[in-house]
């Protein structure tokens, strides 16, 4: 899945009355320009800067802690939001902003926790729904996943990576044929959505609808893509069980020349014999 850095724009209330050149007023709002230009830099020194007239600012620790996290420096991130939750622990944005931030430390336990914590405090907001998704499916609690794949979608209709992670997940648990109609859903409403051809293939080749798989993975190959050598060796995977062994020897051969280990394998133990491959696991992409 492609991961993306998403993180709720905070509106911060300035007072009104007037910003001195030097203040934690005026560096704030340097600093939110600067955010805003994604200028993540220039942003957290603003920040910073404004931290020293005024050390116990919420504001400004989130502003530091999502500069930090804009720029992957997720770790000092997450202690930057602990040092903001300590000077306020209710604030919805600040578990779902270090939450996302242990979803690319690959912390997905302790991102749960919050996304749970920011779920209490704001019940309508489908991203930290999808987020948690996508935190149970990489613990492969693929139900759980479902049903927050399904509140999102419940909140946001056309959400399609949240189709698309569902159906993924769906045909985890083997579903091929319920997780197919989600990466259709999922094209439909946004086209190029990556992985979404293949894994359809992949769906039709749980199904054992060879045919249709082959169809699916020579669209894949026509695309040239990341997903190359993956459709070359399934679409192997799917000649072979139709009887179609030169064919799909042919397929290995391609996938292992672009590094493909399971078909250098194929290649190698059985392109030369009669003996039919091993049951494969169908690889879904997350």
């Amino acid at each position: 899945m492609k991961k993306i850095l998403l993180l709720f724009s905070i509106t911060f209330i300035i007072a009104s009355q007037s910003i001195g050149q030097d203040s934690a007023a005026n560096y704030l709002k340097k600093g939110q320009d600067y955010y805003a230009a994604e200028q993540f830099v220039k942003a957290m020194k603003a920040y910073e800067a404004g931290l020293s007239f005024e050390p116990e600012s919420y504001e400004l620790t989130m502003g530091i802690a999502d500069s930090k996290h804009k720029l992957e420096l997720f770790a000092q991130a997450v202690d930057w939001y602990d040092k903001a939750e300590k000077i306020n622990e209710n604030d919805a944005e600040l578990y779902f902003n270090r939450g996302s931030a242990y979803v690319f430390m690959e912390e997905y336990k302790k991102a749960i926790r919050d996304f749970d914590e920011s779920i209490k405090m704001r019940p309508d907001f489908p991203d930290v729904y999808y987020y948690l998704g996508f935190s149970n499916a990489e613990l492969s609690r693929y139900n759980a996943a479902i049903e927050a794949y399904s509140k999102a979608i419940e909140l946001k209709p056309d959400y399609a990576e949240a189709y698309y992670n569902r159906g993924a997940a769906k045909a985890e648990l083997a579903n091929y044929d319920a997780g197919m109609q989600d990466f259709k859903t999922a094209l439909e409403k946004e086209p190029d959505l990556e992985n979404g051809r293949i894994n359809i293939a992949l769906s039709n080749m749980g199904l054992q609808k060879y045919e249709e798989a082959i169809k699916d993975f020579t669209s894949v190959i026509a695309q040239r893509d990341e997903n190359l050598a993956r459709a070359f060796y399934y679409r192997g995977e799917a000649e072979y069980e139709m009887g179609n062994k030169k064919d799909a020897c042919a397929d290995w051969i391609k996938a292992s020349n672009l590094n493909y280990d399971l078909a250098t394998k194929n290649v190698n133990d059985f392109c030369g014999s009669d003996a039919k491959p091993r049951k494969r696991d169908i690889d879904i992409v997350f």
